[in-house]
């Protein structure tokens, strides 16, 4: 029974953070008069408050049941976290110099930088995608 619970909490849970996300999307993206009108603008703020707490919420659940099944396991995924945001922020960091470089003094990036930005970033992805998928067979087991 509790299994069914945190399933239904998961699920829940996904669906105010998509409708907030939709909602965002939409404020940012529309000039409409009624995607900037109080109703939304606190349904937003309602949605912000309600979602936030539960992800702060699933979090520390998430890491309770990590350290449950071992300390030196809790510890390997946080490594592994760790480590993921340092790949993810140096290449951020080196996607906003690339744009820079490119850009200039332009107010906008013409279509053969966009396509050598998009090239750089396939290729970093298929080589990290082929470095892990070799870590992880790499005696040739399935």
């Amino acid at each position: 029974m509790g299994e069914f619970n945190k399933k239904w909490f998961h699920i829940v849970w996904m669906g105010l953070l998509f409708a907030s996300l939709v909602i965002d999307y939409i404020q940012r993206m529309s000039d409409a008069q009624w995607a900037h009108s109080e109703a939304i603008e606190m349904l937003d703020t309602i949605l912000l408050w309600i979602v936030f707490p539960l992800t702060v919420l699933l979090f520390i659940l998430h890491n309770i049941q990590m350290w449950r099944q071992g300390a030196r396991y809790f510890w390997r995924q946080w490594q592994k976290g760790a480590t993921a945001v340092l790949v993810g922020g140096g290449l951020a960091f080196l996607l906003v110099l690339i744009v820079k470089k490119c850009k200039g003094e332009a107010l906008e990036i013409n279509n053969e930088a966009r396509m050598i930005i998009l090239a750089i970033f396939a290729v970093i992805g298929l080589v990290i995608a082929l470095a892990r998928y070799k870590f992880k067979h790499w005696q040739g087991e399935e």
